[in-house]
């Protein structure tokens, strides 16, 4: 009996937990669906008394935010494969080569990331408005991969370290090069690693603001925390608009976030039965 209630002590202690976490958002989304008077009206309604698309129509229609979206949706996903891609070879090499120096290297890494952004965005701009590459989209790929990196081959370094070495030594026994073992063993077996670093370094390369919104001027490549942001600035809201926009910024990346999680539990194992 005892146990039973701890276990529903602790359900309803997560369950609550998440719903007062998710409760400005849940907010969001009913707003986003009610129709503008109604939105004016005191005390507000929790749920929309008349339920409608409106918002979302008038908004895309009136602002163009899909190119926004389409912009942050290529710097994201470049941004992710690129970091990946980097820091895998780079994670595997800090976490199986025993030696103080690449300990430090691994240090330093991880020190890099506490640095404030702010205090880059000053050089950064200068070094891209001498270079010609104001408002090229393409220049982020870059700055958004240096500002993962660290974050991500930190994380991956733990994950590559978490995987037996007997794996690895039993490929390299039956004449595979350490090369191929990284290939064929180890780098399977760190999907779920991966996949969780994918996600961190998706979501900065979707949301992003700071160097967006100071090296992009121009609303054909704008991205969509400043273009969102235009929104704000003059002093008038259509709060219909705003929320319509926030719900179309966010539900994209929780889809991918969920689609992509299955991964997770398919990749444990895979390389320990594959080569």
């Amino acid at each position: 009996m005892t146990a039973m209630v701890r276990s529903v002590g602790r359900h309803l202690l997560v369950y609550g937990t998440a719903l007062v976490i998710l409760l400005p958002f849940i907010w969001v989304v009913l707003t986003a669906f009610k129709p503008q008077p109604e939105l004016l009206t005191f005390p507000p309604s929790i749920l929309p008394r008349t339920w409608t698309l409106e918002n979302f129509v008038e908004f895309f229609r009136a602002t163009n935010f899909q190119r926004a979206m389409f912009n942050s949706a290529v710097l994201a996903l470049l941004t992710t494969v690129v970091a990946i891609t980097v820091s895998a070879p780079g994670a595997y090499a800090l976490s199986r080569f025993e030696n103080h120096i690449f300990d430090w290297i691994a240090r330093i890494f991880i020190y890099a990331y506490m640095i404030p952004a702010i205090l880059l965005i000053v050089p950064v701009y200068k070094i891209f408005f001498n270079l010609g590459l104001a408002n090229n989209l393409f220049a982020l790929i870059p700055i958004y991969t240096a500002l993962v990196m660290p974050l991500t081959l930190w994380t991956l370094r733990s994950f590559f370290a978490g995987i037996p070495r007997e794996l690895e030594e039993q490929a390299m026994v039956d004449g595979a090069t350490r090369f191929q073992a990284f290939l064929r063993i180890l780098l399977p077996q760190a999907v779920p690693g991966m996949i969780a670093t994918g996600i961190i370094a998706l979501n900065i390369g979707w949301s992003e603001y700071l160097f967006a919104s100071t090296l992009l001027t121009r609303p054909e490549t704008m991205t969509i925390s400043p273009r969102l942001e235009s929104f704000m600035g003059r002093g008038i809201y259509a709060w219909g608009w705003l929320m319509a926009a926030s719900v179309a910024v966010t539900v994209p990346l929780m889809v991918a976030a969920g689609f992509i999680q299955r991964r997770l539990v398919e990749g444990w194992g895979a390389g320990a039965v594959k080569g």
